[in-house]
């Protein structure tokens, strides 16, 4: 080696540790490239195809509101003073996740002199972690959510919402946004939060900072976030464009971007049914993703968009200016979910399905849960 290195003129010698350095740096990032392997959404799960969150990359989750009374008089076993008992409908239903819906800022007083938002399920101050305390409806949700998880089930909360305001509507105080975020997940130990954005709540400037709340709260607590939003046929119009845009361009990583695939009105083609308008729905809605990705750098394949969509549809009868959501519609669109793969397949609601809240297109329980149970048992 020494005789080696005399060899070398004084440029070469004064350039050789160089060459040594650059040397040994492209052979250990050739043993990298070939021993490190990539990463993919696979390789963030465990053995049995779940998530750091516990759940798993697809699922079965129907919503369930946990604001409705139901009577302990008449529905005894189905309640828990007055809240649903989401221990009897994991052991009835067969479902193991679950959305539970809705909570809102307080209907009457949405906000605290200093700005904080007092909150609950429903929009009932007392039907929430600060205003519950003398409830007994209250206790029966605590109750119920902590049955559900002692027997092996877990929830999303969604915030938000047909009825009443948003918290990102009552406010745009960032600070006061984010608090209340935290307050949520601390009160329930909440996973997986979705954010329910209804028609009236799709302020852009409004979701814009919401999104910055979110995504403070995502990089505090590892929380998995959903967006939940309106849907027609052709796809996602400009408005619910913009509000994943708004979070996608404050960096919050979407778990889910679930489409309400429901109350299309005129949307819908001529002899066409609610449930081919559905898959046409998410079949241009997938389209859309990818592009909205692919402008924040993020280039998605077509099952990775997938995985990235879920759909919700109202089952039964929803109003008379709808048609009526049968079973042959939700096979249509959960076979759909099969063949493709979404990331959750949903229904409003497993309340309905299960006949504590009266339906006149329900006559028996469970019809639509057994075919959105299919998604999970064949994708």
């Amino acid at each position: 080696m020494r005789n080696f290195f005399n060899s070398l003129s004084p440029y070469q010698r004064r350039y050789y540790p160089i060459y040594i350095f650059m040397a040994i740096w492209s052979l250990v990032s050739f043993i990298l490239l070939f021993t490190i392997p990539t990463i993919t959404h696979d390789m963030l799960t465990d053995k049995n195809g779940k998530t750091k969150s516990g759940w798993p990359k697809t699922v079965a989750a129907p919503y369930i509101d946990m604001s409705s009374w139901v009577d302990p008089t008449s529905a005894s076993e189905y309640s828990l003073s007055g809240a649903p008992n989401l221990g009897k409908l994991f052991d009835e239903s067969g479902f193991t996740y679950y959305n539970l819906g809705f909570i809102q800022p307080d209907s009457t007083t949405p906000l605290e002199s200093d700005g904080t938002i007092r909150w609950g399920w429903g929009g009932y101050y007392s039907l929430g972690k600060a205003g519950g305390e003398n409830s007994a409806q209250y206790k029966g949700i605590v109750d119920s959510i902590a049955l559900l998880r002692q027997k092996g089930g877990d929830f999303a909360v969604s915030v938000g919402g047909q009825l009443g305001d948003a918290p990102w509507v009552v406010t745009q105080n960032q600070d006061a946004l984010e608090r209340f975020y935290l307050e949520v997940i601390e009160a329930y130990g909440v996973k997986r939060l979705d954010l329910d954005i209804e028609e009236s709540n799709q302020d852009q400037s409004q979701n814009q900072v919401n999104a910055k709340a979110i995504k403070a709260v995502q990089d505090k607590t590892d929380v998995q976030i959903t967006l939940t939003i309106p849907i027609m046929p052709h796809g996602w119009e400009q408005k619910q464009l913009n509000i994943i845009n708004a979070y996608l361009d404050a960096g919050v990583d979407i778990t889910i971007i679930n489409s309400m695939t429901m109350c299309y009105g005129t949307g819908v083609y001529e002899n066409e049914d609610y449930g081919t308008a559905s898959v046409r729905a998410i079949t241009n809605a997938v389209e859309q993703l990818k592009k909205l990705y692919s402008n924040h750098g993020i280039n998605l394949t077509d099952d990775q968009a997938y995985l990235k969509t879920g759909a919700t549809f109202a089952i039964g009868y929803e109003s008379d200016l709808y048609p009526t959501f049968t079973t042959d519609m939700a096979s249509t669109v959960v076979n759909d979910a099969i063949k493709n793969e979404y990331g959750m397949i949903s229904m409003w609601s497993l309340s309905r399905d299960a006949m504590l809240s009266p339906n006149k297109a329900i006559t028996s329980k469970y019809t639509y849960g057994e075919i959105l149970k299919r998604f999970e048992l064949e994708s």
